[in-house]
């Protein structure tokens, strides 16, 4: 989680971040944050098993064709493990697309990256566009 690895830049710049899966929370705890303890989490983690908020933010679910079958895929999974990432066990759906997404005060949109793939942007990127909007 490369967010919580830079969180002392989020805190300088005054950001607050929500993570909000679909998973049941032991699955979680099992699998994305086996080597964690969820309670130094620096952000809440919130749980929405219906995923309302990922049908109201247009977070779609993939093609098997377009996850398993992409070479782009595999490469960015081999280019992880080639940096000493190690990779964990997936949830219960791999093809639910997710996002990142940044708010301003008053709860507008100042940021919207929905997935396609396994391309999440880089913390840096959010990190500006937090900045953008201001504490």
């Amino acid at each position: 989680m490369k967010v919580r690895q830079r969180w002392d830049r989020w805190e300088a710049i005054g950001a607050v971040a929500v993570f909000v899966v679909f998973d049941d929370p032991e699955l979680l705890r099992r699998t994305m944050f086996a080597d964690i303890d969820v309670d130094d989490l620096p952000f809440e983690v919130a749980v929405d098993r219906a995923r309302t908020s990922y049908r109201a933010w247009g977070l779609h679910r993939a093609r098997r064709r377009d996850i398993w079958l992409d070479p782009a895929v595999y490469r960015t999974y081999w280019r992880l493990l080639r940096a000493g990432d190690r990779l964990r066990a997936g949830g219960s759906d791999s093809l639910q697309l997710g996002g990142d997404f940044v708010l301003d005060r008053a709860g507008r949109i100042a940021y919207a990256r929905p997935q396609v793939r396994d391309d999440r942007p880089p913390v840096a990127e959010l990190l500006a566009a937090a900045k953008r909007v201001g504490p």
